[in-house]
């Protein structure tokens, strides 16, 4: 299975996920997003009357705000550089600047580069112990073609208690197997159990696998 290392933190929770808009922020600034969530940062995309940024949560209540000289663009290819700053909604006396390497910047001569930002920001927040820690849950996933060609509908929920993710994988196959679906692979014991279903033209695979991290 992976290892903590490569797990994400979870995605935010608010009704923007389903924003177009934010959908196309998170998908274009996927490659500074997904570094910090592999830090345990729980990350996000501000959308505040056109201005965006990333932000990422401290284990203090105060944030991490990414963004450029002012706002970051659509296009992640016209950044010069990233400003990065810890911020504490209610506090306006809390503005640390972390990083910036904007063209007055004090790291101005790494411009747009990703290396020297992640550096700066794994740096500050182990040093000033602002992560959250988090543990690695089960999830249960299903996943597949019908037979009409049309990807099933995937779920995946997480359980903290392992048991958990075993009882909902166990009415999964079961309701596969009221709809006359056939078990025609299976591995992973009662620990990790995979199975793959064939019925009605179309091919499932149900299993149980590690999911995201939730906070300790």
């Amino acid at each position: 299975m992976n290892s903590e290392a490569s797990q994400l933190a979870p995605l935010p929770e608010h009704g923007n996920t389903d924003d177009p808009v934010w959908q196309a922020m998170w998908s274009a600034y996927e490659p500074v997003i997904t570094p910090l969530r592999r830090m345990g940062l729980v990350t996000d995309i501000e959308l505040c009357g056109g201005m965006y940024g990333i932000t990422a949560e401290l284990n203090d209540g105060s944030y991490l705000l990414v963004a450029s000289e002012h706002t970051l663009p659509s296009n992640p290819g016209e950044v010069e550089g990233w400003h990065v700053q810890r911020l504490k909604d209610g506090l306006a006396t809390l503005q640390e600047t972390i990083y910036d390497s904007t063209e007055i910047g004090a790291q101005a001569q790494h411009g747009n580069q990703h290396l020297p930002l992640f550096d700066a920001i794994t740096t500050f927040v182990k040093q000033r112990a602002l992560g959250v820690r988090f543990k690695p849950y089960k999830a249960v996933s299903i996943i597949g073609l019908r037979g009409d060609h049309l990807t099933v509908e995937p779920i995946c929920d997480g359980f903290s208690k392992p048991e958990d993710a075993i009882a909902r994988y166990g009415r999964e196959i079961a309701d596969l197997q009221s709809l006359g679906w056939q078990c025609v692979h299976q591995q992973g014991g009662n620990d990790w159990p995979l199975s793959v279903w064939a019925g009605d033209g179309g091919v499932v695979t149900v299993a149980v696998a590690l999911g995201a991290w939730i906070p300790e």
